[in-house]
Parts: structure tokens; sequence; C-alpha cells
């Protein structure tokens, strides 16, 4: 019971969260996919969260010049 209850938390942030990344809803059949890989998933966007913070950061520390 607790597995169904990890999975179905693990499935609703997935939607949510690339829901918020892009925008736009994907119909993902997260259903398919065992608990490893939606944590796999988790992952994955948390990582491209962080890289895109890191370039945000970059850039407003050399900001591109005007010629």
């Amino acid at each position: 019971m607790t597995g169904d209850y990890d999975k179905r938390r693990l499935i609703e942030w997935l939607r949510a969260e690339t829901a918020r990344a892009t925008g736009r809803r994907y119909q993902v059949d997260f259903d398919a996919l065992d608990v490893q890989s939606h944590r796999e998933l988790v992952r994955l966007i948390r990582d491209l969260d962080h890289e895109k913070q890191a370039a945000v950061n970059r850039a407003r520390m050399m900001p591109w010049r005007r010629p």
C-alpha cells in the first residue's frame, strides 16, 4: 500500500513539475514506469533546474557587452 502511495505522489510531482518548468502539459504515461524510473526522472528535473540556475547566475556575473 505504501508503495502505491509513494508512486502516486511521485507521479503527481512529476506532472506538476514538468508543467511548471515548460508551461505546458505532456501526455506521458508515468503509470507505465516503475518507482525507480520515477525517482530518476525527479533527479533529472532537479539537475536541469540546478543547471538553469547556474547559467542564470553566470550570466548575471558576466553580462553580454554591447560592441
